[in-house]
């Protein structure tokens, strides 16, 4: 652009360079910036103007404005050319036309620039896009008037006016409908007729009133009284309505009946505190139930630790005793009597075998290693005894973290691998087993892993979904046994594979 097309924006002796910062904030202005001769030819048109108008600055520069954008004056142009003569400035609104050919509204403000002998230079314009706004305006008595039709066509909702001092200043149907007042009855009385005697006493009303104006709503819920006299449970709001200098000029009230809500509010309460009354019985029954059971299953395992110890003990003492006499006959016996002698041996490998049987009974009731050593030890030490006896492949590995925990929680793993390899060896026919303990996070885990048959899919599903005994009463018992102990038993199978977990919570069961 010529230094003389943008003079007007700087003193006149301002170099040509110095001016260009300036130029550009003109043209990030989202308003239509534009400077034109005093009989109207475009000198300057900025981006504004071209997002406003679509025509961009070749375009325009040149161009006459009010015949470039079809201008509509609110008066003459005669007349807005002598108002820019006499006061320098002009503002008003102006009717333009853009390149698509829809027609704008923008408040336009206009200043005449003039030289140093007055005479008329240039003016600048700066128009603004008010179209919606001014739409807005237009449409805005309409919707007073949609607004007034659907409060008083509202009848699930009494919403009225109060003045300033909380004198009904407006009445809709329904208000009628929930209060029982005509707008003719209760227009011009206090609001506070509609309050119980005793919440008038408390001055409720005016309270609500205080605190609407100082905090701008209040929202209660409550008992109201009708024009005959009798009661309904309302949600009520009331809103302090201000002016646009923040003065108060009254109260806008919204009151809805909330009986039917309210009574079965009361009935849904009355129905919960019955059910919450069934499920405390339940669950109280359910734990006498478990404390039954774990006393049941204290007192089994006190049982075998009492007749382990006893055929230990004695028992086995009994058959030590007699093994010892008939290996001492057989050795006094003299060397023809050969029968004897072989008949003797016999009763003594008969001995023999009785104890070792005793032996392993009583520490399968209860080995004593496991009170002592823990179930660390213990837990190997029937692995290695039941593959021998068995003849399935069985291998047992125990972390080195694993540690000790408490009697009842290492009584319960074992019983749990108890069960679960004599499950492997009777109903399997697995070949080989897999008995890992280790610590997981905050837990101790046994898994018992086999790679027989599996477990048919519906009695798994059965168990999955909480029915315990559906896998038979082992399976129930270990389940119950990990569930007093706060923890679980999971199983897991599928065509050539069976796994057992139970988990136990370590810190809870140290």
């Amino acid at each position: 652009m010529p230094a003389t097309e943008k003079h007007f924006l700087l003193k006149r002796n301002e170099p040509q360079d110095a001016q260009q910062p300036y130029v550009e904030l003109l043209q990030l202005a989202h308003d239509a910036v534009i400077v034109r001769s005093f009989g109207g030819e475009i000198r300057f048109w900025n981006r504004g103007a071209q997002e406003i108008y679509g025509w961009n600055e070749p375009e325009a520069i040149g161009k006459v404005t009010h015949r470039f954008l079809d201008t509509v004056f609110p008066k003459s142009l005669e007349q807005l050319e002598q108002s820019l003569l006499r006061e320098g400035t002009w503002e008003g609104e102006l009717a333009h036309i853009r390149r698509d050919g829809a027609r704008i509204t923008v408040l336009s403000r206009q200043v005449l620039r003039r030289d140093s002998d007055g005479r008329p230079l240039d003016v600048l314009e700066i128009n603004r896009d008010i179209t919606e706004r001014k739409q807005a305006l237009n449409l805005l008595p309409e919707s007073e008037s949609r607004f007034r039709l659907l409060v008083d066509a509202v009848q699930d909702y009494a919403i009225f006016m109060l003045d300033i001092q909380g004198y009904v200043a407006s009445w809709n149907l329904g208000a009628e409908r929930i209060k029982g007042y005509k707008a003719s009855e209760i227009m011009g009385k206090h609001f506070s007729v509609f309050y119980s005697p005793e919440d008038n006493s408390a001055q409720k009303p005016a309270r609500e009133l205080e605190i609407a104006i100082r905090e701008g709503r209040v929202e209660d819920e409550g008992w109201r009284v009708r024009k005959d006299g009798s009661r309904f449970w309302a949600n009520v709001v009331i809103t302090a309505l201000r002016d646009s200098t923040g003065s108060l000029v009254g109260f806008g009230k919204v009151t809805r009946d909330m009986t039917e809500r309210m009574q079965a509010q009361e009935s849904l309460r009355g129905e919960v505190a019955d059910r919450k009354a069934a499920q405390q019985a339940l669950y109280a029954s359910e734990s006498s139930l478990r404390r039954l059971s774990q006393h049941l299953f204290r007192s089994q395992d006190e049982e075998r630790r009492r007749i382990g110890r006893e055929m230990h003990d004695s028992l086995g003492q009994y058959l030590s005793a007699l093994k010892m006499k008939i290996d001492s006959v057989r050795l006094s016996a003299p060397g023809s009597a050969s029968t004897l002698a072989r008949e003797l041996a016999e009763a003594a490998s008969l001995a023999d075998g009785c104890i070792r049987e005793v032996r392993t009974l009583s520490y399968l009731l209860y080995p004593p290693m496991l009170e002592e050593i823990g179930l660390q030890a213990a837990g190997p030490w029937y692995v290695d005894g039941f593959a021998k006896r068995s003849g399935i492949e069985t291998t047992c590995t125990v972390a080195d973290d694993f540690g000790r925990l408490s009697l009842d929680a290492e009584t319960a793993l074992f019983r749990v691998l108890q069960e679960s390899l004599t499950n492997v060896h009777r109903h399997s026919g697995s070949s080989s087993a897999e008995v890992r303990f280790y610590r997981n996070h905050e837990n101790v885990v046994l898994e018992v892993l086999d790679h027989g048959q599996g477990i048919p899919p519906p009695l798994l599903a059965s168990f999955t979904q909480g029915d315990m005994g559906a896998l038979g009463v082992g399976f129930r018992g270990m389940s119950e046994r990990m569930r007093q102990l706060e923890g679980n038993l999971e199983v897991v199978s599928g065509p050539g594979r069976t796994l057992v977990r139970a988990i136990v919570p370590a810190e809870k069961n140290a």
